[in-house]
């Protein structure tokens, strides 16, 4: 969450059976203080393909795909036919092992990490307020 609320550059790692993917996390979420969500962004697929000795990947055709992860181990997919820009699969919650990635600064100095929004705030009362 300090990585997060600092703006260090954060990656997600996860894999199944012979395949590893490593990606930006692009949009971040922090819930309640407690657990830390993230998007990547919208790829378009792939599929690996073993002719014999020789191993390729290519592109799977008319397929975008995206992912949500946690730190909670909560993760969902999502996948579209671009040329129908139409869903074609995924949505299915799931937990599944993420690995975070956070490139912290060389020479860090201490700063304090504190929440994006404060209850401090000029606003808060009113927010509060309109929220109950």
């Amino acid at each position: 969450m300090d990585a997060v609320r600092l703006g260090y550059p954060v990656r997600i790692g996860w894999g199944s059976n012979r395949v590893e993917h490593v990606a930006d996390a692009d949009f971040l979420t922090i819930f309640e203080g407690e657990e830390v969500f993230t998007q990547i962004k919208s790829i378009i697929g792939q599929a690996p393909r073993i002719d014999g000795d020789s191993l390729k990947i290519r592109f799977r055709t008319q397929n975008h795909w995206t992912k949500i992860a946690g730190t909670n181990g909560y993760s969902t997919g999502m996948m579209t036919d671009y040329f129908q820009d139409s869903l074609v699969g995924g949505g299915t919650d799931r937990y599944s092992a993420t690995s975070w990635y956070v490139l912290y600064p060389a020479h860090q100095k201490e700063i304090e990490a504190r929440p994006l929004w404060r209850n401090e705030s000029p606003n808060w009362e009113k927010w509060e307020k309109t929220a109950n």
